[in-house]
């Protein structure tokens, strides 16, 4: 499975403290890893809910106060694609 960052995803990484940056890093990790064993999304796990209204399609999954929006795009190779990454208040708009 691939891990594909959208560019404002990038950014906000590369904003980020070190620390902070590699816990999102390991969660994503994590993720991938359990999509791949598992084939399924692991919601009660990761602490990941689907999301409705404008991003419905999307998934978003909890990294303390930041949030990592990502949808599984299923072609031949399946693709992780990390929509968006922010802070909990102003990540939805």
């Amino acid at each position: 499975m691939e891990v594909r960052f959208s560019k404002k995803a990038v950014k906000f990484l590369k904003k980020l403290d070190a620390q902070s940056a590699e816990k999102v890093r390991q969660k994503i990790l994590q993720l991938q890893s359990m999509l791949e064993t598992e084939g399924v999304i692991p919601f009660t796990e990761l602490d990941i809910k689907k999301l409705k209204g404008q991003w419905d399609g999307y998934f978003r999954l909890r990294v303390g106060q930041i949030r990592v929006i990502f949808t599984v795009v299923n072609s031949e190779i399946e693709i992780l694609l990390i929509q968006d990454i922010g802070f909990r208040g102003g990540i939805y708009n």
